[in-house]
């Protein structure tokens, strides 16, 4: 059995603490556009249409983030090929990666553009702060604990991350942008 870095297990709390959080409406947002009937209305389709898409196949734009990304952009992104996204139990979806440079990329699921800065100021609280990334989306950081290995994005009406981990290099923060800014694109930000 293999035991988790600390630093990997610190940042699972704080992603978890900040999802509650953003979750219970405190931050800047009211909650109610975090339901998931809400946001998939918010971003254009219906948690039934969204839920035909399918985990991982990049479906409609819903709260269920295994539909931001396919497994051919992560592994275009990544290198090697991806299985399909699995949905993870904190707005994630992981997706296993065969001879890339990582072994599993995830993709998280926020909320909506209008919960930006309550989303931003709890990773600023809980994760050493932010440092602003140019050029994904309409606005972009990545969390200082984690560096350019994670990034979240609001892009469209939708704020999501990309992480790979905390097994940084330039080619994985390269590889990061990549899936992010294709993320973006399909958002239309």
């Amino acid at each position: 059995m293999r035991i988790l870095p600390v630093r990997l297990v610190l940042a699972a709390l704080g992603v978890a603490l900040l999802l509650v959080a953003c979750a219970s409406g405190s931050g800047g947002g009211s909650g109610a556009a975090s339901t998931p009937e809400a946001v998939a209305t918010l971003a254009g389709s219906t948690p039934a249409a969204a839920s035909a898409a399918g985990g991982g196949s990049g479906g409609a734009t819903s709260t269920d983030p295994c539909n931001l990304a396919t497994p051919e952009m992560v592994a275009t992104a990544f290198g090697g090929t991806s299985s399909p996204g699995v949905p993870g139990n904190a707005r994630n979806c992981t997706f296993t990666v065969t001879g890339g440079s990582v072994p599993t990329v995830d993709v998280y699921y926020y909320g909506t553009a209008g919960e930006w800065d309550g989303i931003r100021a709890g990773f600023e609280s809980n994760r050493e702060g932010t440092t602003d990334v140019a050029g994904i989306g309409s606005q972009a950081f990545h969390p200082n604990d984690a560096g350019p290995t994670e990034l979240v994005i609001v892009a469209g009406d939708a704020v999501y991350s990309v992480s790979a981990g905390f097994k940084a290099s330039d080619d994985v923060n390269a590889d990061v942008a990549e899936l992010a800014t294709a993320i973006a694109a399909r958002l239309g930000g």
